[in-house]
């Protein structure tokens, strides 16, 4: 089977090729690495980016395509241009199935309007009718203005314009159902939001494929940093971080040695003029905030990070934090869990289908952030605790995710798509 995917970032040599590096770890490589593995069938990987003619590459059996227009984020299916690169794709590689990696942008779209006769299906990523419903992340009103910046006006894109964006791609996001009529989802919140909007689409189950590079660590407790967490990445509201800051202050005051590492781009700015001119709404907000609470000698920005380098940073901190508004399913919250570092996590979308609380995780109200700072005050206090966590997390994830198996449920999915 000729199987094409749709994806929103560069994968293999296409990274190096357009940025200089690859854009390896990302949780779709765990995949492709089973595909050439195992060698049964053909992939073809697609992505959109700012080059001036479509590029084609081959690598271990895979061919990789970046079209020419724009990355992802900034595509617009509609232009003569991009209706026609797609077009040609499809007319000369000839998919017997098309997987479009997630709804969020729309080169997909684009592509399944045009794939008359070729079935596909879509691997759900984040679900844009809850991002939309929660992206502004209990930010009050009076935040939200405060946070507003020159950039943000100039590009007419604060944080309230990003959330109406959301907003307006939640009718692309149905039609991507309605086109495709198959989706795959891993746990039953997602299952519901999508039937919510489009009830005769047809589901299927499989697991996020994790990177198992997570697998060869192990978080040991005798080697953690006390009184140390770290999160998932927190460029914007959704994520969360405004409200570990604010739990992070109040342990401040009985552990003045607390650190939280954050990994992906740092969000505060360097002070200068470049940084100024660019700096975002969200940027604002959480320089503010860490002002406010005395904050910036506990934060260590970790950077754009390895997957290697990150599952070493979770096995020597104390406690992981996934601290988001919403998620389908943290992929940050399962590499964390499979290496075994404590973890606590906001009680929302999919993540109570695999945290059960008190058992191998604790589970809060995204808004209750005193809550989420006793849980880290018990996991910082009580060693027992903290190693009876970790080997459950690691347990019930490693057993979640065995590659193969992964692999084997896609393969099944495909052939009941393509053969029904």
């Amino acid at each position: 089977m000729k199987l094409l995917w749709i994806v929103n970032s560069p994968l293999g040599p296409l990274g190096e090729k357009l940025y200089g590096q690859r854009n390896n770890g990302v949780w779709m490589d765990a995949l492709m690495q089973s595909f050439t593995e195992r060698n049964e069938h053909e992939l073809i990987v697609a992505v959109t980016a700012a080059v001036s003619e479509t590029i084609r590459m081959e690598e271990n059996g895979i061919v990789f395509y970046a079209l020419s227009d724009q990355p992802p984020i900034l595509y617009n299916e509609n232009k003569e241009g991009n209706i026609r690169a797609w077009q040609k794709l499809l007319t000369d590689e000839r998919p017997d199935l098309i997987q479009v990696w997630g709804t969020e942008f729309t080169p997909g779209l684009c592509a399944l309007r045009l794939a008359k006769g070729i079935p596909s299906v879509i691997y759900m990523q984040g679900f844009i009718g809850s991002i939309a419903r929660h992206y502004t992340a209990c930010m009050t009103h009076d935040e939200l203005k405060r946070s507003v910046t020159f950039r943000d006006i100039i590009k007419n894109d604060s944080i309230v314009k990003q959330q109406k964006k959301y907003y307006a791609s939640t009718s692309k996001e149905k039609e991507l159902f309605e086109l495709s009529k198959n989706v795959i989802c891993e746990n039953d919140w997602c299952e519901n939001s999508i039937r919510a909007v489009v009830p005769e689409v047809n589901i299927y189950r499989c697991p996020l494929s994790i990177n198992q590079v997570f697998a060869q660590k192990d978080w040991d407790i005798g080697k953690a940093e006390p009184h140390s967490i770290i999160c998932n990445a927190s460029g914007y509201p959704l994520k969360g971080l405004h409200m570990l800051l604010r739990a992070v202050a109040l342990l401040k005051k009985r552990y003045p040695d607390i650190k939280l590492y954050v990994p992906g781009e740092k969000v505060v700015s360097d002070g200068s003029v470049q940084w100024l001119l660019r700096k975002r709404g969200y940027t604002k907000f959480i320089e503010r905030l860490m002002k406010e609470l005395d904050l910036y000698d506990n934060i260590i920005w970790l950077g754009a990070l390895s997957q290697d380098k990150l599952a070493e940073q979770y096995a020597k901190t104390r406690v992981f934090v996934l601290c988001s508004a919403i998620e389908n399913h943290s992929s940050s919250l399962k590499e964390a869990m499979m290496v075994g570092t404590p973890c606590v996590a906001s009680s929302v979308g999919g993540v109570p289908e695999y945290v059960t609380h008190g058992e191998n995780g604790f589970l809060y109200r995204f808004e209750e952030y005193d809550i989420l700072a006793m849980h880290l005050q018990a996991l910082f206090e009580d060693d027992a605790l903290a190693q009876q966590m970790s080997e459950k997390a690691k347990k019930s994830i490693r057993n979640l995710h065995g590659e193969h198996d992964i692999y084997d449920t896609i393969n099944d999915i495909m052939k009941r798509i393509t053969q029904p």
